[in-house]
């Protein structure tokens, strides 16, 4: 165990031997590839579990709030099935949709030099340090409402170090974009047990002079703000856009703004550590691999109340010794 959860928070390069369908891709589904695939590795004094799943049928509170994980478990522990109940599969208000939906052979299309190197690193931010940073990003701020957040002053401490230690041009663009729930911001509300994918991504794009000009709490207010702009109607605008124009977007690809930016997934509210499947509760919570994008921050409830453990991967050659260098901070 001591060879995968390193105390410095390095992750070594074996771990994607732990996780199943790596490099697989939603569409991938339409063809061959299942979607959910799990796999349990049994080490010498230990076991890990992982998931790969289909994000066109599910997401991470589909996953983790809505018990599915939990039910897993409960049933390996328990060796019953009963007792549980069915999945909640209400449709939301794409019930007018000539399915099914087509995706043009060119957007399933990869890139021939798809392959990256990525580098990878576990950050600890205990209960303290989170108060800390989010108390600095609402003084700066002043007195705004909506408030900063505790989960946005941390993405806006790593978006401002990793580009602090990037050497970007002060000219170039950066994004930083948040996995927004929508499931409690529709119109009318739908079930909240509801299983599926009710997720979009919230932008935040900014240059790199001004992060860096600005500092942490202005930083965050950027993060706060699409994520509150957030609303029923730009969803189902979107939605509807999509399913008669599928386009899959190419954020690791071939764009300079891509490779600059960080896409957040996963969230520290999730449960991930009340799950027994027989051999006690986990110790720790790591990420497989994203697509190829610049950067990827997959969020997690810290082991110690109130902590949070960030897993970060970073793909772009521009930040390849970023991560020695946050540690250090």
């Amino acid at each position: 165990m001591n060879d995968l959860v390193q105390t410095d928070g390095s992750v070594p390069d074996f771990i994607t031997l732990f996780f199943p369908a790596n490099n697989v891709e939603s569409h991938d589904a339409l063809i061959l590839e299942p979607l959910l695939a799990l796999q349990v590795t049994e080490m010498k004094d230990g076991v890990f579990i992982s998931f790969g799943y289909n994000h066109m049928v599910a997401d991470g509170s589909s996953f983790w709030k809505l018990k599915f994980f939990h039910t897993w478990s409960k049933i390996c522990q328990t060796g019953s099935s009963s007792n549980f109940q069915p999945l909640v599969l209400k449709d939301w208000f794409l019930n007018k949709i000539d399915y099914p939906i087509h995706i043009p052979v060119s957007e399933t299309e990869r890139p021939l030099n798809s392959e990256t190197s990525t580098k990878e690193r576990v950050f600890h931010f205990s209960k303290k340090k989170i108060s800390y940073l989010k108390a600095k990003a609402n003084e700066e701020v002043g007195s705004i409402d909506p408030k900063i957040s505790s989960l946005q002053a941390v993405l806006a401490y790593i978006w401002l170090s990793i580009i602090r230690h990037s050497g970007l041009k002060r000219e170039e663009e950066t994004q930083c974009k948040v996995a927004a729930d929508m499931r409690r911001r529709l119109d009318p509300l739908i079930e909240k047990e509801c299983f599926g994918n009710l997720t979009d991504l919230a932008i935040a794009t900014t240059t790199v002079g001004d992060l860096l000009d600005h500092g942490m709490g202005w930083t965050a207010l950027q993060i706060c703000k699409p994520v509150r702009s957030q609303t029923n109607e730009s969803y189902k605008s979107f939605s509807e856009n999509w399913v008669r124009n599928v386009k899959i977007p190419k954020i690791g690809v071939g764009s300079r703004i891509a490779d600059n930016s960080l896409i957040v997934a996963s969230s520290p509210w999730f449960e991930v550590y009340d799950h027994d499947f027989g051999w006690g509760k986990p110790i720790a919570a790591r990420a497989g691999l994203g697509n190829g994008i610049g950067g990827l921050l997959v969020l997690f409830r810290g082991v110690e109340e109130g902590s949070i453990d960030v897993h970060a991967a970073l793909t772009s050659s521009l930040w390849s010794d970023v991560l020695l260098n946050l540690v250090a901070e």
